[in-house]
């Protein structure tokens, strides 16, 4: 009986993709106002389906399938019920280490967003970045899960992502090379390469750094998970590196034509980032 009813609980879970309303329970920072857009506001007032969740976010689409929404994984970042309602001696250590863990690992998020909001809002397709209550938006918002269960969200104290939704930067390139468009290929790895570059030249590191699922594109290369961004100073070449690298390997696997040509675009842009003597460590 048990098993069974463990059994019914874990294929509920996966029916709803592990979603609750209680899992984006975020908790918001003291009351800020902040600058609300035209665009913003017309997004904030459509319905919002389940599009999938990401080790961060739960993710919703808009009606007219131009933006998404996310809202953060607030469960991630607690102690799981057992472990707060045992109390034994024996568990304190353990207890206190978990906590700690999850706190560090909440606020690397939360200066993710931030860096991802201030330093590069249009290359993640950023229109809004809601991690403060407010009392501005006044806005009640609906959202639709996996099974089309309707939940309303009040913006002002939700915490929330609003970002534009973007084309998947690796069919688009996987398509090109299977139609052996060379040129649209390597127009979709440019633009890759020219935020990969931008983003280095501020300093700035990518903790997740797939290129196979993290990344769109439209007319430029836009990063759509802004949950890994964090600052290193003084090492800019390896935060170039770190990205390309998986490409490079990805790449001579796929394409070796493909993988020497972007190398050279590597090389190039190493030189420019005055990293050349070190361009080859990705190799």
């Amino acid at each position: 009986m048990v098993l069974m009813i463990l059994g019914v609980g874990k294929g509920w879970h996966w029916i709803k993709d592990g979603f609750s309303i209680q899992r984006t329970a975020f908790p918001l920072a003291p009351i800020q106002e902040s600058l609300v857009d035209e665009e913003t506001r017309a997004a904030l007032q459509q319905t919002y389906d389940y599009l999938g969740r990401g080790h961060q976010c739960y993710a919703f689409q808009s009606a007219d399938g131009r933006y998404v929404l996310k809202l953060p994984r607030a469960d991630r970042y607690r102690l799981p019920f057992w472990l707060k309602t045992c109390t034994f001696p024996f568990l304190d250590s353990y207890r206190e280490a978990l906590q700690k863990d999850k706190q560090s690992r909440k606020e690397f998020l939360l200066n993710s967003f931030q860096i991802a909001f201030t330093e590069l809002k249009e290359k993640t397709a950023l229109l809004y970045l809601h991690l403060n209550r407010t009392d501005q938006l006044q806005t009640h918002l609906w959202v639709y899960d996996r099974l089309g269960r309707a939940y309303v969200l009040n913006l002002d104290q939700q915490a929330f992502i609003l970002q534009k939704k973007v084309p998947l930067m690796m069919p688009l390139f996987q398509e090109a090379l299977r139609q052996r468009d060379y040129v649209k290929a390597q127009q979709i790895l440019t633009s890759f390469l020219d935020f990969i570059a931008l983003r280095s030249r501020k300093g700035i590191f990518n903790k997740d750094p797939s290129f196979l699922r993290n990344f769109g594109y439209t007319d430029q290369g836009i990063q759509i998970d802004i949950g890994s961004f964090y600052r290193k100073e003084g090492e800019k070449i390896d935060a170039f590196l770190q990205t390309v690298g998986h490409v490079q390997e990805w790449l001579s696997q796929e394409d070796p034509l493909m993988a020497r040509w972007f190398h050279e675009q590597v090389d190039t842009l190493a030189q420019s980032l005055n990293l050349s003597d070190d361009s080859d460590r990705f190799l």
